[in-house]
């Protein structure tokens, strides 16, 4: 074996302590938060491509939206903060899937502009435009939908469709 085909390890015998950005994440921990949002909302998967309109599958979500995060207060208190997290994951895992997103560690500004204590997560997108804290996505969810255009989550599909257009023609070269 090579050089380069080796790997040494080396083992000193101190514990490294994961940070507070590797525990929140860490892939088994966010799909095990994405299973808990699917299996309160009555869902089995994310699908292939996102929802479209009138998606029967949209009026579980909008409707499981609803029920856990009416406004920003009641979203942001402590007893709703696992769900608040599995919500986070699964809407994550949904620009991933759909939008070629990644989660990134973003600067930190105090626990009133983040959901939790020590780390701000940061969706950066697979394609030319800004990222979105975790924060920022909720706030937009929550406070700047229409009701005439369907519920919460109907607003967030919306993105995500023209997300997963605006990904597609990225790596089309368009």
């Amino acid at each position: 074996m090579g050089h380069d085909e080796q790997q040494i390890v080396l083992d000193l015998g101190v514990p490294v302590e994961q940070t507070e950005w590797g525990k929140w994440v860490d892939s088994d921990r966010r799909m095990a938060q994405v299973r808990k949002f699917l299996d309160y909302a009555g869902l089995r998967e994310i699908p292939a491509a996102p929802w479209h309109e009138g998606d029967p599958e949209l009026a579980k979500l909008d409707a499981a939206v609803a029920d856990l995060f009416p406004d920003m207060a009641t979203a942001m208190e402590p007893e709703r903060a696992d769900m608040a997290d599995a919500f986070i994951c699964f809407l994550g895992e949904c620009f991933i899937t759909f939008a070629g997103a990644h989660w990134e560690d973003y600067e930190w500004f105090g626990r009133e502009n983040s959901f939790y204590d020590h780390v701000n997560p940061l969706l950066e997108y697979g394609f030319d435009t800004d990222g979105d804290t975790a924060f920022g996505l909720m706030k937009l969810m929550i406070e700047d939908y229409d009701p005439a255009d369907g519920g919460m989550f109907s607003g967030m599909a919306d993105m995500l469709r023209e997300f997963a257009d605006d990904y597609a023609a990225s790596r089309d070269g368009a």
